[in-house]
């Protein structure tokens, strides 16, 4: 009898323990699952370069409309059909290295899809992110962040800024006017009846020319009558 009793309470003991591993297996594999399953998050590379894909902009304009204007496709491209678009204009070898980021400051990084071809040398898509405050901008169009990321040479720069400067000299040859960097100063007579809001306006408007080969086409009209300081400011 006690034989009996001892063997069942060892069965028992076994059949419970199997339970238990059992159990244990199969907690292990649901947790191996849901690790696999569940949603990962984002690195700050990661985030960046979706929100460049996505172009969010909080600013005076958005991406959408900045990419009409210096690119030439509609509003509603998006970028990844656009870079597609572009890429699949092009003849010959080419090299893509895809979408990168890179951190320089924090929160703030430089994304870029850039390509290698033959003829053209090196090219692509730059924007600076902002991370924290959700903020993307092409970086291109803005000779100041091109000039500061590295996107443009000092040298380029300044051989647009002498046509630029040729220009405006051949439009106002005895005009007292200083250029440098986008912005115009014009020194009017103290004395006079004219609105230096408007010729600054007129000014602006009859300088678009100085701005065509360049992809800032910008310009901050400063103008002075004596102490009255006014300013226009406009892309073109």
């Amino acid at each position: 009898m006690s034989e009996g009793i001892k063997s069942v309470g060892v069965s028992a003991a076994k059949t419970f323990i199997n339970s238990v591993v059992v159990a244990l297996v199969a907690l292990s594999a649901l947790a191996i699952g849901y690790r696999a399953l569940r949603p990962t998050q984002p690195t700050g590379e990661d985030l960046a370069i979706a929100l460049a894909k996505q172009s969010l902009q909080s600013g005076v304009e958005d991406f959408a409309t900045i990419v009409a204007r210096y690119m030439n496709v509609s509003d509603a491209a998006r970028l990844d059909s656009m870079v597609q678009a572009r890429l699949g204009e092009l003849r010959g070898e080419i090299m893509a290295k895809g979408w990168t980021a890179k951190e320089v400051a924090s929160d703030l990084y430089v994304v870029s899809f850039t390509w290698a071809h033959p003829t053209n040398g090196e090219r692509g898509f730059f924007f600076e992110v902002d991370t924290k405050s959700r903020f993307a901008r092409p970086i291109v169009p803005d000779d100041d962040l091109a000039l500061k990321y590295g996107v443009r040479t000092q040298d380029d720069f300044q051989k647009d800024e002498a046509l630029t400067r040729d220009f405006i000299k051949k439009k106002f040859p005895e005009g007292a006017v200083e250029y440098a960097n986008h912005v115009l100063t014009i020194k009017g007579k103290p004395e006079g009846d004219y609105d230096p809001r408007e010729v600054a306006q007129q000014v602006h408007q009859g300088l678009k020319g100085a701005f065509e080969h360049r992809k800032d086409q910008y310009l901050q009209v400063k103008m002075t009558k004596g102490s009255l300081v006014v300013e226009h400011a406009a892309k073109y």
